[in-house]
């Protein structure tokens, strides 16, 4: 069991603020989400929707219209409100 909340711990610490999200390019965005979802294939696309409340962003496998994930990041004042 402790190894398991070890691995939490340690996997916590790699996740950036949603700014720094919102500032990186594509390429840093794409290696970003790699290295924090093991589900994103080679060939996926990746697009980041701004929205009022923070970030969207929407999984595409290849030559795919229709996303095959959505993950959303709040800003740190919305996320607030939800506790």
């Amino acid at each position: 069991m402790s190894n398991s909340s070890e691995y939490f711990e340690l996997h916590m610490g790699t996740r950036k603020r949603i700014g720094e999200i919102m500032k990186m390019n594509k390429e840093e965005l794409y290696q970003y989400l790699r290295q924090e979802d093991s589900s994103i294939q080679s060939t996926d696309k990746i697009e980041m929707r701004p929205f009022e409340h923070g970030i969207k962003i929407f999984y595409f496998h290849k030559d795919s219209e229709t996303p095959y994930k959505t993950r959303v990041y709040l800003n740190p004042d919305e996320s607030e409100s939800l506790k």
